[in-house]
């Protein structure tokens, strides 16, 4: 492994540390790259991709194979480690096909930023959002959030706006009574707007 990325290269440690979890680590895809794999006892709650950035490509990290009830104990906690190990412009991929609640909003055409995980990577910091879903083969992974950490303030603005415009159209949208997810991701919304000075 060839991590020349200061916040990047430093993770495996960093999240033992702080998350009181065993990390084992090994060689990527190419020298740039590397995976890390938590484990809380001998149970493997998630693995972590970690690519440490080459010229002209940017650093960033992706969570796949995650296990749930585990996941979501460590799962703010491990967003915030991540978003101060990456760089401005960098960007984390997290796998939604685990949580239900995610999967069902963004099949509904709900903004990323008002599905549970799009908010919690929201309130940490992220400010640009994507959400990747390919249905014509395995080969690309699995569905996943993208969310990235703004270059500098203008992009960090540009973002913003943007985040905004998606939850002003989402309010918009009438409650659907009785259903818990849709009125989530509506008390979401409004947080956003709070949040944000929308």
């Amino acid at each position: 492994m060839r991590c020349n990325h200061e916040g990047l290269g430093a993770l495996p440690r960093r999240v033992e540390e702080e998350l009181k979890v065993e990390v084992q680590t090994r060689r990527g895809r190419f020298a740039e790259e590397y995976n890390m794999e938590l484990y809380k006892g001998k149970d493997r709650v998630v693995t972590v991709k970690v690519f440490c950035g080459r010229s002209p490509y940017r650093g960033w990290v992706e969570l796949y194979s995650i296990e749930e009830e585990p996941f979501r104990e460590m799962e703010e906690e491990l967003y915030k480690i991540l978003y101060e190990a990456l760089k401005p412009g960098e960007s984390i991929y997290v796998d939604y096909s685990w949580d239900r609640e995610t999967m069902r909003l963004v099949d509904m055409g709900i903004p990323a930023e008002a599905t549970r995980i799009g908010f919690k990577l929201l309130t940490t910091g992220f400010t640009w959002f994507k959400v990747w879903y390919y249905p014509e083969g395995f080969m690309e992974g699995n569905v996943k959030i993208q969310a990235e950490k703004a270059l500098d303030e203008k992009a960090r603005a540009r973002h913003v706006e943007e985040i905004c415009n998606n939850i002003k159209t989402l309010t918009l949208k009438p409650n659907t009574v009785g259903d818990d997810i849709i009125r989530a991701a509506l008390e979401r919304a409004l947080k956003v707007k709070e949040l944000l000075g929308c």
